[in-house]
């Protein structure tokens, strides 16, 4: 910004105005306005200055001194105002984005813009930040990057643009990171993973991508929806955020096409995916369509499951045998039994040339696993009566709202008829037909799949594994606290997201491909947090970190014996983000 004499010729003569020049972060381009105004030429020779321009131009200039004085004391180094303290414990999300090259073709995406700031400096610095201290962007800009160990300098401002440019197109940014990562790795698509959740937003209306639909949290303001796709040896492959009022099963289909296209993959794949995506759609696609493989789970409860099929879920005789899977002391794990039939589907869909709605008859062979877990059949009752009371107290006193009630509802039973069909006086009361079936299907659970030569064993731990993909959606929820998002453009909001699915992604490769699951996701978190240092000379610091356990476990993995010294050089820092190898390792 700075202050300049505009001359302007108008019909009474020669104007006089002090203008201000600013950069318009809407528009991006350079805008001025009127600060002052001075008058006409004539009038104000008339008024004594016998020369306006030259009077003015001195006084525009002074202006300017002035400004420069008071921006320069507003900036000056004070005693204390520079950080002592340095996070270092991000050199190993650092030396992972290095070596995995990425900062080259991120260079050329953003050539075109006229950013004055590294788009790649910026990424890393939010990374590093979303998993150090996750808070509000204004905040990270404020009080994270200074304490970054060899942070650039980006301000709140560069910020906001920055990531609305790279939310705009947030799959090339996720393609760039799949591409660097299969050049150290091989990805293994022989099974992939599939899930979706969603996060709220505390605004009033709908607005855009935003909006109303059925919140993980059973809240009712709009939601916005992501959909995750793991390969097969769990790390993440892919992420689609779509507007909260759509359902989300297509989106199973949609991006395992799109994985398949963008990668070239060719080949069976098994989909895996819980009982919400379990729909005759996602299965005719699947195997009819991709003709790939699924493995899903299905409801014991309500009318997906006929009363023939309930009763062999939970039946033991001459054919219906269980395996039973103990640990080294004997004790009982779960139980399996399986049996392969062919089922029957349909679903409804346009014609995309005459437009009308038909219905798609189909018919599969599945193979049907049945397992039982007691101590999951222990929790679960436990749960279900915990709810029973909850419907029970409300049956009788009334004493909270049918809101209130939550998933104990499915339990009350309201009574508007006599045994004649006459209405009556709604009676309300506990519904023990309801409690009583789910406490007989208590700890048992429903795989299909149409992978007929897999073992009942193998489908069962290939189908758990999903518990990665929804402690992903945990950690990105509770450690990188995606929510809540402080940002209000959709770019901006997918460009967040972007940045929560990167950290989450690196974490992953660490996790799982760096350390080969010698250190979990949780650890890597609380080592990055931890490691930190105080600058107490030039060349000098104290190394503040309190973690000895997760300390000595990346000590082990990396390496790095000066982990845990107490003083530490410059040289020695500088080490960890500059000599440390990890894939290279």
């Amino acid at each position: 910004m700075a202050y300049y004499l505009r001359k302007e010729n108008k019909k009474k003569g020669l104007y006089l105005q002090m203008y201000e020049s600013h950069w318009d972060k809407e528009r991006k381009q350079p805008r001025s306005k009127s600060v002052m105004a001075f008058g006409y030429v004539e009038d104000l020779i008339s008024s004594g200055i016998p020369d306006p321009i030259a009077y003015y131009t001195d006084f525009v200039a002074k202006k300017n001194q002035a400004r420069a004085a008071a921006l320069s004391e507003e900036t000056r180094p004070r005693a204390f105002a520079a950080p002592v303290e340095y996070s270092l414990g991000h050199f190993i999300l650092h030396t992972l984005l290095e070596e995995l090259n990425v900062r080259e073709v991120m260079d050329i995406l953003a050539a075109q813009t006229r950013f004055q700031f590294s788009v790649y400096d910026m990424v890393a610095q939010l990374i590093f930040s979303r998993v150090i201290c996750p808070c509000s962007k204004s905040r990270t800009v404020s009080a994270v990057f200074p304490h970054l160990y060899g942070s650039s300098p980006i301000s709140e401002d560069q910020v906001y643009d920055g990531l609305s440019f790279i939310g705009e197109s947030y799959k090339k940014y996720i393609e760039l990171f799949n591409h660097c990562y299969g050049q150290h790795y091989q990805r293994n698509f022989s099974n992939v993973f599939f899930d979706c959740t969603n996060y709220y937003f505390e605004v009033d209306l709908p607005c855009g991508d935003k909006q109303k639909g059925p919140s993980k949290e059973n809240r009712h303001d709009p939601i916005i929806g992501q959909a995750l796709l793991l390969d097969a040896d769990l790390v993440p492959v892919a992420m689609e955020m779509y507007p909260g009022n759509e359902s989300e099963k297509p989106y199973i289909r949609k991006i395992i096409e799109e994985m398949k296209s963008r990668y070239k993959i060719s080949g069976k794949t098994v989909q895996v995916a819980d009982k919400g995506l379990n729909c005759a759609r996602n299965i005719y696609a699947a195997v009819k369509e991709a003709e790939d493989g699924y493995i899903f789970s299905k409801s014991i409860h309500g009318r997906n499951l006929s009363e023939k099929e309930k009763i062999w879920v939970i039946s033991e005789n001459d054919k219906n045998i269980w395996e039973d899977y103990t640990d080294k002391d004997g004790k009982l794990l779960y139980r399996l039994k399986s049996c392969v039939d062919t089922f029957s589907y349909q679903f409804k869909e346009t014609d995309p040339e005459t437009g009308r709605e038909v219905t798609k008859i189909f018919s599969v062979t599945e193979k049907r696993i049945v397992s039982f877990n007691p101590a999951l059949a222990k929790k679960q009752k436990a749960e279900i009566l915990k709810m029973a009371d909850r419907a029970s107290n409300y049956a009788a006193y009334k004493t909270m709202t049918r809101e209130e009630l939550g998933d104990s509802a499915k339990y009350v039973k309201i009574i508007n008829k006599d045994r004649n069909g006459k209405k009556i006086k709604p009676v309300i009361e506990l519904d023990r037909e309801a409690l009583d079936g789910d406490l007989k299907y208590a700890g048992y659970n429903l795989m299909v799949t149409s992978e007929l030569d897999m073992e009942p064993f193998q489908v069962y731990q290939t189908y758990h594994n999903l518990w990665k993909i929804e402690e992903s959606f945990r950690i990105t929820k509770s450690y990188l606290d995606a929510r809540p998002v402080y940002v209000q453009k959709k770019e901006t909001i997918y460009g967040h997201f972007l940045i929560c699915y990167l950290s989450l992604f690196l974490l992953r490769v660490l996790e799982i491909k760096v350390f080969k699951n010698q250190i979990n996701s949780y650890d890597l978190i609380h080592f990055i947090r931890d490691f930190r240092v105080v600058k107490v000379e030039k060349d000098s610091y104290i190394n503040v970190s309190r973690n000895q356990a997760v300390n000595e476990k990346v000590k082990k993995l990396t390496g790095l014996t000066t982990l845990d010294a107490l003083y530490l050089s410059e040289k020695e820092v500088r080490n960890f983000f500059q000599n440390c190898m990890l894939l290279g390792s």
